[in-house]
């Protein structure tokens, strides 16, 4: 089966142009015979869920991992949904490299297992303490059985009974960290950091790739990260829930956070530092686009969150001649109302039509 798509191309696009999929499911350089027309009059390469985590769910007791089989039907969800590249941002004992995905999912970058050591992470999701003396070890192990990426618990409060309590602090020290990542990057890998703290300056410093929730970021800190090409995921889904059962004091915490985000993510468009669409375990990559717009950037740059700006992050080709086609379309320009996203007239994933 081949297809043939002519639409404006998002997130910058002002004119329509055409792109065609061959039979092999590949981009092709001219239209295939007898290629079907796709419906959609905008197109893009795919939404991209750059914090995820599929083999995990989210109970009242807090995180849990998931069936292989639960974490599959996820992840088919996903792909349903316009979400054609995931990045995993940890998975329980590095569960998310033995899922056996088959045609028509999302493309999916790995980050194994979670390093934090004892009682700095949630104990269910954990399961294997990282102690600081084995922290570089273990990241290459990591990498070793197939991850792209490790995933660095940089702070965290102390966990009692299996709960977080207290004010966040580093687990490991920057001396450790620093030659972890240094050791990682020389194995080809990339090092993302969860981070709540005034501490992701350090890390940046320290050389990390990309900067997960980074609700401790400040100005000095995004100019950092342009400098050195490293990323932010705010996972604002995540990071801006509050329970009904919230105190008062957290609730106006979280309203602090809203009022610096208005300040924060314009000034990281300005500067050209790549900012990710993440949902950790909440909400949609759709709600996340939404909550970057209303928090500052503009749609078009919502949207280049997550499409343009996380492939080319993330390192994952999506146009070019000759290679697997990946590609979303909508009826509706989603520049002009963000809810059109929601509703996808075609998905292509690596050739494969989803939708």
């Amino acid at each position: 089966m081949s297809w043939s798509v002519r639409a404006t191309q998002l997130p910058d696009g002002d004119r329509p142009v055409d792109l065609w999929i061959d039979d092999a499911g590949l981009l092709a350089a001219a239209p295939p015979a007898g290629a079907e027309r796709l419906p959609g009059r905008f197109v893009a390469p795919g939404l991209v869920d750059a914090h995820a985590h599929p083999t995990v769910t989210m109970t009242a007791g807090g995180p849990v991992a998931v069936a292989s089989a639960d974490a599959l039907s996820v992840l088919a969800g996903w792909a349903a949904s316009g979400v054609c590249l995931v990045r995993d941002t940890g998975s329980p004992g590095g569960s998310v490299l033995q899922l056996d995905l088959a045609a028509g999912m999302p493309r999916l970058q790995a980050a194994g297992r979670f390093l934090a050591p004892a009682g700095r992470y949630f104990p269910a999701l954990l399961r294997h303490e990282v102690p600081q003396a084995q922290l570089t070890d273990l990241a290459l192990a990591e990498l070793a059985r197939g991850s792209r990426w490790v995933k660095l618990i940089a702070d965290f409060p102390p966990v009692v009974d299996g709960i977080p309590a207290g004010p966040a602090a580093p687990a490991y020290s920057l001396d450790a960290i620093e030659a972890m990542i240094t050791a990682v990057h020389s194995a080809g890998g990339r090092v993302a950091a969860h981070t709540t703290t005034d501490l992701a300056g350090a890390l940046v410093r320290a050389g990390v790739d990309s900067v997960e929730h980074g609700t401790g970021l400040d100005e000095s800190a995004l100019h950092l990260m342009a400098g050195t090409g490293a990323a932010w995921t705010p996972t604002l889904c995540a990071v801006l829930r509050t329970a009904g059962t919230a105190s008062e004091a957290a609730r106006q915490r979280a309203e602090a956070y809203r009022e610096r985000l208005r300040d924060l993510l314009p000034l990281a468009q300005r500067l050209g530092m790549p900012v990710l669409t993440g949902t950790d375990t909440a909400g949609s990559v759709v709600r996340e686009i939404g909550l970057l717009a209303e928090h500052g950037l503009e749609p078009a740059a919502a949207i280049r969150s997550a499409t343009t700006a996380a492939y080319q992050f993330l390192g994952e080709r999506y146009d070019e001649a000759g290679q697997p086609a990946t590609l979303v379309t909508y009826d509706i320009d989603p520049r002009e109302d963000l809810a059109a996203l929601a509703a996808p007239a075609a998905v292509i994933i690596d050739g494969v039509r989803v939708r």
